[in-house]
């Protein structure tokens, strides 16, 4: 309404209000006006309602806009932030990514392996126990929350020494999410190949991926199992304290024993797939090998139990590049290891110290992460690092422990209790707060 109107209208109800001898006509006129009154008395500064034609040429400005934001976006060659986020922050859609990104780094399946997101009570990890003898065992399936699921994979064929699986051990997942797991037993050594999981969360079995025999004599009593960035699996045997090698499921003949590195070629005549020798004939042998994984480097980092130390081995020419760790930082007995996810600290896990020591990868610094009888551990084995959480297994307890990567304090109780002694312990899917859900 313009400002004379207005004008015309105030005006022209003072004098209707001002002319007693035309009450009627006051009352009708004031009924009339009321609408023209509230407008006048409405906020001079609050803007006039859009009309059809104004909304659409505000969308068309804010077209215009978008174009250029994309257009400078494009220019400049740099991603623009999301508005009103904080500094630092990311789009939903980026850190979906960034999750499924280090999931396939890592091997652990996310998201996009599983086409939802887990949930705590999902199947999030899978765990060798050490078994009693002559007894067939199963790899035991563990939920989000820490609670027992059940068998989490199906029966096994007997094998040449009778019932199977026998002395379940260390395992890898693939990316097609089946599972390969080791059957230590020393008459009945051999890799063993689960399927992914069906509606029940069981893998069913497939088939012997490697198993000891004249053409693979190397394998013998073995204890852990690491998949190469490449793809190849990598076994570490106890009796003949090697390290042996096989094919991947890229390769012409998966399982097969790969040939042995150069840094091999003067030591005689070797079995099949060794990649690492023994200490009674390479100098920079094993002489009690358990458990290896890959580093961040590329490198594969073994622990030797016996020769106190952990070793890094350049997987290309089988050459020992470094001792990363040994008696001089506190070591005594390794077992296991294992890298945080940024690949920045190594966890090495003490069979004679019952402690879990901690090596920074950039300043070579060893230091106690966590010591000796800390939230009733005994006998550290199992080493798994799952977003803030270091897991721990307690063998002497049964128990599966977890410590917070930050500041090294234990959860307030046993993420898991088991039935028998604990040896591995797999995630295979990226475990779930409640809390997050």
């Amino acid at each position: 309404m313009t400002s004379i109107a207005k004008m015309f209208k105030l005006h022209f109800l003072s004098n209707v209000l001002g002319n007693h001898k035309k009450t009627v006509c006051a009352a009708v006129l004031l009924a009339m006006l009321a609408p023209s009154i509230a407008a006048c008395q409405e906020d001079p500064n609050a803007p006039a309602a859009e009309t059809k034609h104004h909304k659409d040429k505000d969308k068309d400005k804010d077209k215009d806009k978008d174009k250029d934001k994309d257009k400078d976006a494009n220019t400049s060659g740099t991603e623009q932030p999301a508005t009103g986020a904080a500094d630092g922050d990311t789009s939903k859609k980026d850190k979906k990514k960034d999750k499924d990104a280090n999931a396939d780094k890592s091997g652990v399946p996310g998201k996009a392996a599983h086409d939802h997101e887990a949930s705590p009570t999902e199947v999030s990890w899978l765990i060798t126990m050490h078994g009693v003898d002559g007894q067939p065992q199963q790899i035991t399936a563990v939920n989000g929350l820490g609670q027992i699921k059940g068998p989490g994979t199906g029966p096994v064929p007997n094998g040449s020494a009778g019932a199977a699986p026998h002395d379940l051990r260390g395992m890898a997942i693939l990316p097609d999410q089946s599972v390969l797991a080791v059957n230590a037993f020393m008459k009945d050594s051999r890799i063993l190949h689960f399927g992914a999981p069906d509606a029940n969360n069981v893998r069913a079995y497939m088939n012997d991926f490697a198993k000891q025999g004249p053409t693979n004599p190397a394998m013998l009593h073995s204890y852990a199992i690491a998949m190469s960035p490449d793809g190849d699996v990598y076994v570490s045997n106890q009796d003949t304290n090697t390290v042996t090698r096989y094919g991947g499921f890229g390769r012409a003949t998966p399982g097969a024993p790969l040939p042995h590195p150069e840094s091999l070629a003067g030591f005689g005549n070797l079995p099949a797939g060794v990649f690492i020798a023994n200490s009674q004939v390479s100098p920079v042998g094993l002489s009690a090998v358990r458990g290896m994984c890959f580093g961040p480097d590329g490198y594969l980092y073994v622990a030797d139990r016996d020769g106190s130390r952990v070793s890094s081995y350049d997987r290309k020419t089988g050459e020992r590049v470094k001792i990363v760790m040994n008696e001089a930082n506190g070591l005594k007995k390794p077992i296991q290891v294992t890298f945080t996810e940024d690949g920045k600290s190594l966890f090495v896990g003490d069979d004679e110290t019952e402690q879990v020591l901690r090596l920074d990868m950039d300043s070579g610094l060893c230091s106690v992460f966590i010591p000796r009888g800390t939230a009733g551990l005994k006998a550290p084995s199992a080493l798994v690092v799952s977003a803030k959480w270091l897991y721990v297994g307690s063998r002497l307890t049964k128990e599966i422990l977890r410590f917070d990567i930050a500041t090294g304090k234990p959860d307030s109780k046993p993420y898991v209790t088991l039935p028998d002694h604990p040896e591995f312990l797999l995630h295979v899917i990226p475990p779930v707060e409640p809390d997050k859900k």
